[in-house]
């Protein structure tokens, strides 16, 4: 693509800068595909020097519909036709910048030949030298955009204050709180000798939240509907899908998470009971048919932790073909973790298995001022009794935790397949959260009753780290294909 790297090094920045001789092609070889790509192209003011009429353009489609490949060629649209204009880029946290934002965002720079600093030799390593930055350059006019993650926009710190930006975009912004939502509005085109701001926000729908308030809802306020316009892309739109991997997506998903994750509809998903594939007579065994549940010493034992003063609670599952089965449950009131390790340790006895692998909720690594240990700590030094040998507790918790309705879904797909069993005389408070755990309008309902979430959301710290409910994108073809999404 004409690119050749360009090392570079001074007293304020290491950045490595990528030069190149080959002309862009941004205006000459994209095209986006037909339907919603195309029609938001037009809605954005992609390719024409004004900002559009309203505020926010809103792109709501489905996996692989080419949502954020549209979003880095407006990105890079706005930078060269404005280059004195200065934008953000920005996501729910720094993975999702790092790992997939990003690196669209480097894909279309490449594939167009736009200058994008600070330059890496590899895609991936440059979209994260991009985070790490929080800042990069587009163009040969080196048009300045911040990199934030919407985190940065909540609670009292909210380090993103102060900023002032003529565009925007935020990808995957369903599961962004609107609190961040709101700050970013505030920070969008202030100043007054430049026109006023514009933001777009790439998304797959999330239920019927303030994105469906603010841009979906056909009986909003005349203000917002002058000022927040909506564009749906299906999955289906784009042609270089393969079928297979479309078919797939029918067969895996029940009919509402097919509209919303393949469709790109909104739908209320999030209304009633949260684990609704969940049935007491299909997926509990009990009396002699639970002896096919019963912890086996010679299979790895999974254990999966939710931390929380009372109760604190802990499941114990193991893996048999493609079905995960949950053998036993602590739930333990007024308690600690410290007395959580002692009745694990106590209930495996000598069955001691192969090798214990550890799951749960990823803010356990957080420490605090009265304690020096993490939970985590505490989990891995009460369980040391047990160890035989190094390694022999497999961490399997990630970094960040998954976005509560991509866990529940993990959750519910496997009911649906009938590859979750329970045994029922060993785990009631389990079986009585799959029953009792609805959704409010902040998500899991968790004030009616305290007492419950919390074994379930332990299951599915595990289930989704085994089987996350989205699927992988298809592998791009070496050739470009316009429009194609990232």
């Amino acid at each position: 693509m004409g690119l050749r790297a360009l090392k570079k090094s001074s007293s304020s920045s290491n950045y490595a800068v990528a030069e190149t001789s080959a002309p862009i092609t941004l205006y000459s070889d994209f095209c986006p595909n037909p339907g919603g790509q195309a029609q938001f192209i037009e809605l954005s003011n992609w390719g024409k020097p004004e900002t559009p009429p309203h505020r926010w353009s809103l792109l709501l489609g489905g996996i692989g519909s080419g949502k954020s490949f549209i979003a880095a060629v407006w990105c890079c649209d706005r930078a060269l036709r404005n280059p004195t204009h200065r934008g953000m880029i920005s996501a729910g946290d720094y993975g999702q910048l790092a790992r997939s934002t990003l690196v669209t965002l480097v894909e279309v720079c490449r594939a167009f030949n736009v200058p994008l600093e600070p330059w890496r030799e590899s895609t991936e390593d440059q979209a994260k030298a991009i985070a790490d930055a929080q800042r990069c350059y587009l163009g040969h006019e080196r048009a300045f955009a911040y990199v934030i993650s919407a985190h940065n926009f909540l609670g009292k710190k909210q380090t993103g204050r102060g900023l002032q930006i003529d565009w925007f975009w935020g990808d995957e912004f369903a599961y962004v709180p609107e609190q961040a939502f709101l700050v970013i509005d505030g920070r969008l085109g202030r100043e007054k000798d430049k026109p006023s701001g514009h933001g777009i926000l790439t998304t797959s729908p999330a239920g019927y939240n303030y994105l469906w308030r603010k841009f979906g809802d056909p009986e909003r306020d005349a203000k917002l509907q002058n000022n927040h316009k909506m564009v749906n892309v299906s999955s289906l739109e784009n042609v270089h899908l393969s079928d297979d991997y479309v078919g797939s997506l029918r067969s895996n998903y029940d009919e509402e998470l097919y509209q919303q994750e393949v469709e790109g509809k909104f739908i209320n998903i999030v209304q009633g009971l949260v684990y609704k594939h969940f049935a007491r007579t299909k997926h509990t065994l009990q009396g002699e048919d639970a002896q096919l549940l019963e912890y086996d010493r010679r299979l790895p034992l999974m254990l999966t932790f939710d931390f929380n003063h009372s109760p604190i609670v802990a499941l114990a599952a193991q893996k048999r073909g493609d079905e995960i089965h949950f053998c036993y449950e602590w739930a333990l009131m007024d308690s600690d973790i410290w007395e959580l390790a002692e009745k694990i340790i106590d209930w495996v006895g000598d069955r001691i298995p192969p090798e214990i692998q550890i799951f749960g909720d990823a803010t356990g690594r957080a420490r605090t001022a009265a304690s020096r240990l993490s939970s985590w700590d505490i989990v891995f030094q009460g369980l040391n009794p047990l160890v035989q040998h190094q390694g022999y507790l497999i961490k399997r918790f990630a970094d960040a935790n998954p976005h509560v309705i991509n866990r529940v879904h993990s959750i519910n797909q496997l009911f649906r397949k009938d590859k979750i069993y329970i045994h029922f005389d060993n785990c009631p408070k389990f079986i009585k959260d799959l029953e009792a755990v609805t959704w409010d309008d902040q998500g899991i309902n968790k004030t009616s009753d305290t007492s419950i979430s919390h074994l379930s959301d332990a299951a599915g710290y595990l289930i989704h780290t085994l089987y996350p409910f989205k699927l992988k994108l298809p592998v791009k073809t070496k050739e470009r294909v316009k429009g194609l999404a990232s």
